[in-house]
């Protein structure tokens, strides 16, 4: 009788590690802002709300930094959730507080901020005082990067001027 061949050993699988995301920051210099609101009657079947609400600011702008990007145009949509509220938010497991999509003619994001934040951004808008939007996420990855963090801002604080410095 024949020896029967010995079966080989089996070899573990290594998984590749995906490679941690690099991350960015988008600083935009506001140039100009706009505000719209509009109202509707809920057409929806077993709507909770007999209303349907939707307001937006879109703040324009020039991108700082990154550099090299193929446009330094830049609209920022803000749109309130009350879904944002502190205690509604307690639950939600989000992997982005926005997104940033890039266009051949301008860059444009979509940011979600607190409902009852939209009163404050209006005013320090409307007062001229916003300047800046600074955000922070991904590199663009097939012409889109989503935000792990954004602030509205009066003047730039040091680390971020140190940054715009380095890249110039």
């Amino acid at each position: 009788m024949g020896t029967e061949p010995k079966p080989k050993p089996t070899r573990k699988v290594k998984r590749r590690r995906e490679p941690a995301e690099e991350i960015v920051d988008y600083i935009v210099e506001i140039e100009d802002w706009d505000f719209s609101y509009w109202l509707a009657l809920n057409t929806l079947r077993n709507a909770l709300d007999p209303y349907h609400e939707h307001r937006q600011i879109e703040l324009k702008g020039r991108m700082l930094r990154p550099a090299g990007l193929k446009t330094n145009r830049v609209e920022v949509s803000l749109f309130p959730s009350i879904g944002l509220e502190e205690e509604r938010r307690k639950d939600l497991k989000p992997i982005a507080v926005g997104s940033l999509e890039l266009y051949a003619e301008r860059v444009g994001g979509h940011v979600g901020i607190p409902f009852d934040a939209l009163v404050p951004v209006l005013q320090m808008l409307i007062a001229g005082r916003l300047k800046f939007v600074v955000m922070r996420g991904a590199k663009f990855r097939y012409r889109s990067a989503r935000l792990q963090s954004y602030s509205l801002a009066t003047k730039l604080d040091e680390d971020d001027l140190a940054s715009l410095e380095a890249t110039t």
